[in-house]
């Protein structure tokens, strides 16, 4: 079966990509899979690991939580797999984010966005191109 991933960090706010990407797996009939990076970037938060765990299991969604320095690494491997269709994160933080990277490294799958207030932006395929 296909999948939908989604990309988050320890902050109690991600609850809203959550929620979003079931929207998302429903919609495209695939299962919705929750990768969570623990990279330093984010002082780390148990309680809200712990949050976000419980919103995963409350969504059918199985989550792994990931340790390392090296975020970027870790968002090619998991976004890699042949079985990934759907690609959900945040908004990018910035126009260096490396969101962009990535969408123009995988232009076969489909990305998603979140916006503050909850809201699924697709992600048009021009940013995905390979420059």
């Amino acid at each position: 079966m296909e999948k939908t991933i989604i990309l988050v960090t320890n902050q109690y706010s991600c609850d809203r990509i959550i929620y979003a990407a079931r929207t998302v797996a429903d919609e495209t009939d695939t299962e919705l899979c929750i990768l969570e990076i623990l990279d330093g970037e984010y002082e780390l938060n148990p309680q809200a690991v712990d949050y976000l765990f419980m919103q995963a299991k409350q969504n059918r969604a199985v989550m792994r939580v990931v340790i390392g320095d090296d975020k970027l690494e870790v968002l090619r491997e998991a976004i890699d797999q042949e079985d990934v269709a759907h690609v959900v994160t945040g908004m990018p933080g910035s126009n260096k984010s490396i969101l962009y990277s990535v969408w123009k490294e995988f232009p076969d799958k489909q990305f998603h966005v979140v916006d503050q207030s909850g809201e699924i932006i697709e992600v048009a395929r021009t940013h995905c191109a390979s420059a």
